[in-house]
């Protein structure tokens, strides 16, 4: 009898361990072929709903400790999908997703009650867990995307989704690999679920769950005096001199009409009387798939004001490069918004002219489909020169630079300084207390504190913060540079400002193996954004070594264009080195003595 009460006792205890266990247990999605680990949070979950509700619906569920809930418009038929058979509509009747939030000290068996309470109502399709990511919040909806090794796989796709009750929704527009399905209520799965079942299959590519992101955003002439990061002289800090050098770029250009800028963010206000001049076209609204640009938020306007103000029109301020056009490419970036509609500001943004992408705003969930639609615009944008594209590195003061900024090395990553030169921390000397992001994958720095710029009600503010305002500082940069010179790539772009940016601060600036443009420094980059020497060697594209005889070791950069070789001799033991990001031309003699030698590098 006490052995059959010790075997009852120790299954007992088991079980309660293995209920713990799942209740603990992680989720993870694939993502470059890793391991995406989520933690599941408590405090919230998703529910998808098969049509449309009001707060009446919860009337019934007054039994439940519910202190909030969100509507996320994540609406299916506001977004262009193909469907595989072109003569049949969209069949998506996932329509609608709210967020209900619990007390913060709800445990997971609780937990487990209300979600099968939730789960018995008629129009419910789906209860979602919710999820954090690096202390941050992220909600998944109930569909995944796919994406394909080619085309004529949708009909393997179409027949694996059948077997599992999951639907298929159709493809991307833009990037027509990737197929968008959708977990149906007779569905065992979630999203997450589906998503590693079709990517462990190992007939597809790639395949993530549909992550709705949480804030994003990285931003906590009458004032051209209080531009400091255009002419700083001392207006904070009492620190003159740490400046873009913006001024002296403006004796070679203040931009070409030509250069095109999309800023996606929040949508511009047009008709602001500072930039209404440099808009170009009726931009795009991400969340839609539409035309016009949406105007959804402050944020995207204080962005715009930074890269092309109108200059000397008597009101408001200068932008870096205030002859450029804008594109306005909207999104909400703060409450719901997928992969996939981030995906598709970038690839409507370079197929409509972008030469360059200004991107304040970041997250921690990475995406394969935001990765290829940045390399869309990085490779194919600009008739395959590359669109510019640049990212804001983060407001977390560590060194966890925010997705998609890291995804990519040819993505040009801005940190913010602060008026006296040095990385913006919380010890800065303007008292503010946040801090830019730094490490590996950071590029250059530039303004990030009190920067003044336009306003969404069509006026001005003097207090823009964050990378947020950095990184349009970079884009007007660049800007400025293709404006000078339009034959060159984004890679020459990237390297023309790495290679020219100031080395202020007093940090230990180094030569670090993989960082080819310079001495570099893990919380400066290559150091603060030089508008007016990345114009000047912008417009030189190409360097002539003619009539020279090297007789000691020589080598000759040229990080922007080409090096052209004519009549030289290389003599007395000597080594040339040619160093180009363009191409070496030998374009006469060119002769080496025996035991000279010469290298060519790109």
């Amino acid at each position: 009898m006490k052995k059959a009460c010790l075997a009852f006792f120790i299954l007992f205890i088991g079980q309660i361990i293995n209920a713990q266990d799942n209740s603990q247990e992680k989720l993870f999605y694939y993502y470059k072929n890793e391991r995406v680990y989520l933690d599941k949070d408590y405090s919230r979950i998703s529910v998808v709903w098969n049509s449309v509700i009001d707060s009446n619906e919860f009337r019934r569920w007054q039994m439940l400790p519910i202190i909030g809930v969100k509507k996320m418009d994540v609406d299916s038929r506001k977004q262009t999908f193909v469907p595989i058979d072109k003569m049949k509509s969209i069949q998506d009747t996932s329509f609608i997703i709210t967020e209900i939030e619990f007390p913060e000290n709800t445990v997971w068996q609780d937990y487990e009650k209300y979600v099968q309470q939730i789960l018995a109502e008629n129009n419910v399709v789906k209860v979602i867990p919710a999820y954090m990511i690096s202390g941050q919040p992220l909600s998944i909806s109930s569909k995944f995307y796919v994406k394909l090794f080619k085309e004529e796989d949708r009909y393997k796709l179409a027949e694996f989704a059948k077997k599992h009750a999951i639907q298929v929704i159709g493809y991307n527009e833009f990037m027509p690999l990737w197929m968008t399905l959708a977990c149906t209520k007779e569905c065992t799965l979630n999203a997450i679920e589906a998503a590693d079942l079709f990517y462990e299959t190992g007939m597809f590519e790639s395949a993530e769950p549909e992550i709705l992101y949480y804030d994003l955003l990285l931003s906590d002439d009458k004032y051209f005096g209080n531009q400091w990061g255009l002419k700083n002289t001392g207006q904070h800090c009492k620190t003159a001199d740490i400046d873009i050098r913006a001024e002296s770029a403006w004796t070679l250009t203040t931009g070409s009409p030509n250069i095109k800028v999309a800023v996606f963010d929040q949508g511009i206000k047009m008709d602001h009387p500072d930039l209404e001049n440099n808009i170009y076209g009726m931009g795009y609204d991400a969340e839609t798939d539409t035309t016009p640009s949406c105007l959804r938020g402050s944020h995207g306007t204080a962005c715009a004001g930074i890269i092309a103000a109108q200059q000397n029109n008597s009101i408001g301020v200068s932008g870096v490069a205030p002859n450029v056009k804008l594109i306005s490419v909207s999104c909400a970036l703060t409450f719901g918004n997928t992969a996939q509609q981030l995906a598709n500001g970038f690839n409507w943004a370079w197929r409509n002219g972008a030469d360059v992408i200004s991107n304040s705003w970041g997250g921690y969930a990475p995406s394969a489909v935001i990765d290829d639609a940045i390399k869309n615009a990085l490779i194919r944008g600009r008739n395959g020169k590359g669109t510019v594209v640049v990212f804001s590195a983060g407001n977390d003061n560590n060194t966890s630079i925010r997705y998609p900024a890291k995804s990519n090395t040819d993505i040009l990553v801005v940190g913010a300084i602060s008026p006296n030169g040095e990385r913006k921390s919380d010890k800065s000397c303007d008292k503010e207390n946040w801090g830019s992001c730094y490490g590996s994958m950071l590029d250059v720095m530039a303004p990030g504190v009190r920067v003044p710029t336009t306003t969404s009600d069509g006026k001005y503010r003097d207090d823009f913060n964050g990378t947020s305002s950095a990184c349009p500082h970079v884009a007007g940069v660049a800007a400025l540079v293709l404006s000078v010179n339009p034959n060159l790539t984004a890679l020459q772009v990237r390297n023309v400002i790495e290679s020219t940016a100031q080395k202020v601060g007093g940090y230990d600036y180094r030569g670090v193996s993989g960082m080819p443009n310079g001495t570099w420094h893990e919380e400066m980059g290559y150091g603060l954004v030089d508008a007016y020497a990345a114009v000047r060697a912008a417009s030189a594209p190409s360097i002539d070594l003619f009539d020279r005889v090297i007789t000691e070791n020589t080598t000759v950069l040229n990080y922007y264009g080409d090096i052209n070789v004519k009549n030289v001799k290389v003599q007395n033991g000597a080594k040339l080195v040619l160093d180009a990001v363009g191409n070496v031309n030998i374009m006469g003699d060119f002769e080496v003595e025996l035991g000279s030698e010469y290298e060519i590098l790109r």
